[in-house]
């Protein structure tokens, strides 16, 4: 009879473990808003990070994944991030509200944290709410550009000018796409850093009159830099100038 009643215990506690735990809020109204200034005279799509990936795994599979999704609105944007075992875990959801601004000279949005809930699914074995520092992951975005140069030396005199005074672009870099995990793995990609940015580009040539053409496909990494804004009118027009440099070498 005690035996069955500690196995009956045990299971009902098991049920009550799998129950997820009520969303507790945290105000984030005083955290650091992030803002960012755009161009007028060109569309820039910026990304966030978003990933899933195995960070334990053994024997039988993975144990522990650790993810980050986004869900944007026009005017907010949600953050998820979330350690699991496959089934149940724990999460952290920051709610974001975004401002958009058109200045005589540029566009300004702005990103405010606005409050993170937290949640356990399980108490038994669960995971530890995972921290996500909202500002740094704000500030740390990719967007893409293209553009060309003309140059009046041949396609193979450029090319040697990127080979000699640019770094190749490590294949570590993953590209922010949604869905993928896209890493480079392309012989034509350079890699320069800048203020505020680091930025990998795809560079191709061709013969065009006496000369040729450049024809740059970028992505930029913004950085935290501790002002709160990201200047991608500012980024965009040093990689242009960066790479005008090494063209007219």
């Amino acid at each position: 009879m005690i035996k069955k009643v500690i196995t009956t215990a045990l299971f009902a506690a098991t049920l009550t473990a799998c129950k997820s735990t009520p969303p507790a809020d945290v105000s984030l109204m005083d955290t650091p808003s992030v803002r960012y200034k755009l161009p007028l005279d060109r569309a820039i799509d910026i990304r966030f990070n978003t990933y899933n990936r195995c960070v334990n795994s053994g024997s039988s599979g993975c144990g522990k994944y650790d993810n980050i999704k986004l869900a944007q609105g026009k005017d907010s944007i949600l953050v998820e991030r979330r350690v699991h075992n496959g089934i149940a875990g724990s999460g952290a959801v920051f709610s974001i509200d975004k401002k958009t601004e058109r200045t005589e000279k540029a566009t300004i949005v702005t990103y405010q944290p606005v409050k993170m809930s937290s949640y356990h699914e399980g108490l038994l074995f669960s995971f530890g709410i995972p921290k996500l520092d909202i500002t740094n992951y704000l500030s740390q975005s990719q967007f893409k550009t293209k553009f060309e140069v003309d140059s009046d030396y041949s396609s193979q005199s450029v090319k040697a000018n990127f080979d000699r005074l640019m770094q190749k672009a490590s294949r570590d870099f993953r590209i922010y796409e949604e869905n993928t995990n896209s890493k480079l793995d392309l012989e034509d990609y350079y890699m320069v850093d800048l203020d505020g940015a680091q930025v990998v580009m795809l560079i191709e040539t061709f013969p065009y009159r006496d000369g040729s053409k450049v024809v740059v496909n970028a992505v930029v990494q913004s950085k935290e830099t501790g002002s709160g804004l990201v200047d991608v009118s500012a980024i965009l027009k040093s990689v242009e100038e960066k790479v005008s440099q090494v063209v007219k070498s």
